[in-house]
């Protein structure tokens, strides 16, 4: 008797498994969670990659603030003809020009260092009227670091910021 025209014919033969008895249907459960891990393992990865970039961005970052401002203190008082000084203070965790000469960091003189950035040390570091550190002043380096990292902003005698 001929198939009717719905019927399907088994022409695998006796003995063969049909595709889903094989696990051949698609993918399971266990390839599945298997590509997960690996996707986590992946992205924790970049994850940490992308926050020690971060982290050292914002290090060299600072570390050029606060050479810059070291710089333009120098300048501040090669054109104005008076001593400058520029003052780090530690447990504030910021720096800036003593725009008034009063040895304090005023609210409109202070720059804040970013979260996660420290200084070495309170320190006051002045330029004289020439563009000099004062005499018999030893040139005084400045470190800044993260958890990680540290930069130095060294100025010396002559008054040149250079970053190490």
């Amino acid at each position: 008797m001929p198939p009717l025209e719905n019927e399907k014919i088994d022409t695998a033969g006796p003995g063969s498994a049909s595709p889903a008895a094989t696990g051949d249907a698609g993918r399971g459960l266990m390839e599945f969670i298997v590509g997960l891990l690996v996707l986590a393992i992946v992205s924790s990865i970049f994850l940490h990659v992308v926050r020690l970039g971060f982290a050292m961005y914002t290090l060299n970052s600072a570390t050029s603030d606060v050479a810059q401002e070291l710089k333009k203190a120098r300048e501040i008082a090669i054109r104005e003809n008076r001593k400058t000084s520029v003052i780090f203070d530690v447990d504030q965790n910021k720096y800036g020009i003593d725009r008034n000469g009063n040895g304090k960091l005023e609210t409109g003189e202070a720059e804040d260092l970013p979260e996660g950035i420290a200084l070495s040390d309170t320190t006051i570091i002045s330029f004289m009227p020439s563009g000099n550190l004062p005499p018999k002043t030893r040139p005084p380096q400045i470190v800044i670091s993260n958890d990680r990292n540290s930069k130095k902003v060294s100025v010396s005698a002559l008054g040149s910021v250079e970053i190490e």
